[in-house]
This record gives C-alpha cells, sequence and structure tokens, in this order.
C-alpha cells in the first residue's frame, strides 16, 4: 500500500467522522474495519485481514437504512419482507454472474456480499424519492461492487498487482457514500411494504435453484446454496410471524368483543350479530332494584349479582340463542324460533330471577322488565326492542310484545 493510497483512505474515514452523523456509525465501523484490514494484507497479517473484511459487509448492511434515511417503523415483518426479497434476488444473481468461477471460499464470499447488499441498495433506492443523496449512495455502492469483481476477476487469473489503479476504485466508492453523508435527503415517513409477488418470486426462484442443484440439472455452483437456504429460512420465520400476529389479532378481536366481568359477549358482538340476524326475536332486558344493591352492598357484590344474573340466563335460553350482556344491568337475547316461543323464552327468563341470590350471607331480590320483538326485516330493530323493554318498565308487567 502506497502512502498516497493510505492518505486517501484516512481521508475518508475522518470525513466520514465529521459527518456527524449518529445513524452513520455502523459505516463509519465498517470503514474502519476495512481500511485496518487494508494495512494489515500489506503486513502480510492474513488472517486479521480476511476478519476485518468479513466484519465490513454486516456493518454496512445495517447502515443502508441510514443512508437513505428510511424510517424503520414498519417493525420486523417489513425488515423480514425486505430480507426475503434481498436474499432472493441475490440468489439468482449470483447463479447467474458466478456461475463459472472458481476461488476459495473467502474469495467467493466477498462478490457474494457485494451482491446482497448492492441488490439492497437498489431496492432502497428504487422504493424512495431520488435525491442527490440516495444517487450518491447509490453510486458509490456501484463503483465499489465493480472495483470487487475486477479485484476479483484479476485474481482469479492471476492479473491482480497492489497499489494499482484499481485499488482507488473503492477509495471512490467509500468518497461518494460519504458525501452523501453531508446531503439532506427526504426523509420518509415510512418505507413501503414490498409486494407479496416480488417475495413469492424470491421464494420460488431459491427453490428452484435448490432443487436444480441437488438433482445436478444445471451447471450451477454450490456456494449458490449459502443465500439459497437464508431466503427460505427467512421465508419460514416470515409465515410464522405472520401466522402468530394473525392468532393475536384473532385473540384481540375476540376479546375486543367479550364482556369482561360476565364473559359474555358485549354490545359489539351483538350489534354485529344483529345485522346477520334474518328469522327469530329480540329480547332487550333490563334489571330492577339493581341499582339499590349497589348502593346498599358495594360494586363488589353487585358484579357478583351480574355473575349469577349471566349464569341463570345461560342456563334458560336455547343452545342455538346468542346471550349478550350490553353494559351496566341490561342483557339481551337473539333467539331462533317463532314470536310464540321468544314470549316463553321472555318468560323463562324473568322466572329465573323469581328466587333471591345468596350473597355474602345475604339474600337479595331483583327483577327484570323485558321487551320483546320479532325481526321482520326492518333497521329499527334495536330500537322497537328499546322501546318495547321502557313499556314493561313503566307498566311493571314483566315482559312487553313489541309485535311483529
Amino acid at each position: 500500500m502506497d502512502l498516497t493510497y493510505l492518505a486517501l483512505s484516512l481521508a475518508v474515514v475522518i470525513a466520514t467522522a465529521l459527518a456527524k452523523s449518529r445513524s452513520a456509525i455502523p459505516y463509519l465501523l465498517a470503514l474502519i474495519f476495512w481500511v485496518s484490514s487494508e494495512i494489515a494484507t500489506n503486513l502480510t497479517f492474513s488472517t486479521w485481514a480476511s476478519a476485518g473484511y468479513v466484519a465490513f459487509y454486516p456493518l454496512v448492511f445495517l447502515t443502508i437504512p441510514a443512508l437513505f434515511e428510511i424510517n424503520q417503523s414498519g417493525g420486523l415483518v417489513r425488515l423480514i419482507d425486505g430480507a426475503v426479497l434481498v436474499l432472493g434476488s441475490s440468489t439468482i444473481a449470483t447463479a447467474l454472474l458466478l456461475r463459472n468461477f472458481q476461488a476459495d471460499f473467502l474469495h467467493l464470499l466477498y462478490p457474494i456480499c457485494d451482491i446482497i447488499i448492492l441488490i439492497a441498495v437498489l431496492i432502497a433506492f428504487v422504493r424512495r424519492p431520488i435525491n442527490s443523496r440516495s444517487f450518491l449512495v447509490l453510486m458509490g455502492f456501484l463503483i465499489y461492487t465493480f472495483t470487487d469483481f475486477v479485484y476479483l476477476f484479476q485474481v482469479n487469473n492471476g492479473s491482480y498487482a497492489q497499489s494499482s489503479l484499481i485499488d482507488y476504485g473503492w477509495l471512490i466508492g467509500f468518497a461518494l457514500i460519504t458525501a452523501a453523508l453531508f446531503r439532506r435527503g427526504i426523509k420518509s415517513e415510512e418505507f413501503p411494504p414490498i409486494p407479496i409477488f416480488y417475495l413469492a418470486i424470491s421464494v420460488i426462484s431459491s427453490s428452484l435453484i435448490l432443487t436444480a442443484i441437488a438433482l445436478k440439472l444445471f451447471e450451477i455452483p454450490n456456494f449458490v446454496i449459502g443465500p439459497a437456504l437464508a431466503t427460505l429460512f427467512a421465508s419460514f420465520f416470515r409465515m410464522a410471524l405472520a401466522l402468530q400476529q394473525s392468532e393475536r389479532s384473532h385473540a384481540a378481536e375476540s376479546l375486543a368483543k367479550i364482556d369482561d366481568l360476565t364473559g359474555l359477549p358485549n354490545r359489539r358482538r351483538f350489534i354485529a350479530e344483529v345485522g346477520n340476524f334474518q328469522n327469530g326475536s329480540i329480547l332487550l332486558m333490563d334489571l330492577d332494584g339493581f341499582k339499590p344493591v349497589n348502593d346498599n352492598y358495594g360494586h363488589e357484590t353487585g358484579d357478583e349479582v351480574l355473575k349469577q344474573v349471566s349464569n341463570r340466563f345461560l342456563k334458560t335460553i336455547p343452545d342455538n340463542s346468542l346471550l349478550a350482556r350490553l353494559g351496566g344491568d341490561e342483557f339481551a337475547v337473539l333467539t331462533r324460533g317463532n314470536y310464540e316461543e321468544a314470549m316463553e323464552l321472555a318468560l323463562a327468563l324473568r322466572a329465573t330471577l323469581s328466587y333471591p341470590f345468596n350473597i355474602s350471607g345475604e339474600a337479595i331480590r331483583i327483577d327484570v322488565s323485558i321487551g320483546c320483538v320479532s325481526n321482520d326485516g326492518k333497521s329499527d330493530l334495536m330500537s322497537r326492542a328499546d322501546t318495547a323493554m321502557y313499556k314493561a318498565k313503566q307498566a311493571q308487567v314483566g315482559v312487553w310484545a313489541g309485535g311483529t
């Protein structure tokens, strides 16, 4: 390594540090590893040099969102989707570009990592508003990757010489990326989701390439197995995550439709069922004498009364009926069958409260007013049931038939 090359390398590192961008710290560390590896190579510390070059790539990959000023609020799912697309595309590119290339593991690892990073950069570039910052980043990685491939082919055919002109290609690429740090881009609110079609193509292509390698259908090098397997593992993890999220969403949706106190369906669930309700009747029920229970015995006793009321009602309604607590001391039932059967059910429900509740040695009595209406296809079913219930309460007759 000549002094000019070393001085320019250190200058790029210093300039990156002067950018004072906390988000670009992984890139600064990557440059430090890279320059250290260059120095170690010239000092014939090959093991240290290789370790530094290998550490360079994950650090560069981590800094891509910062370089393109991508808001990473999309969460783990967006991150894995991006990984599937990048790895799948890299599998295809590696199989096409390196199929006839022969080299040891490390010399093959570098171009594979180059392809992965370049594809990630290209995806970020095309899915973000184009500006001078993103353009400099893209050009920097293109030049770096091109230089790496030229170096690789020269090493492969024995024509590479240290301190040659090709070495400055890496510095030019790094300098462009560093220059981008001093440019203000356009911050995105959120990285747009990746279409499922692209993800499917990535997974299918990786699967086909693995199949071709296993069956020896085409001359595809075995080192393509790495990114192909990584694509499938990432996609399987993505599916597991999607399944977990679906289960959580379903559980949350179910809980949102359950009354916390009684475990019955709540008003939200009941209203949704009414919208799909066709044949049968609605019974709207309001407990009589419940407020004094709370006033005289406390809310804990009142809650226990509501639980026991729910249990009595549940034991009374037919299997094809739905009992819900709408809130407070108000309950409702959706029941199948004809209007006469609904009226019989209303009387039976009221009868369940004819004997007292024994709570903490206290005999507590309450009653219920019930409005019963049949579904006749009109949209004011709940309103008519509510009116019938209040007529029952005002007339103190227990059950009021709202008609058909």
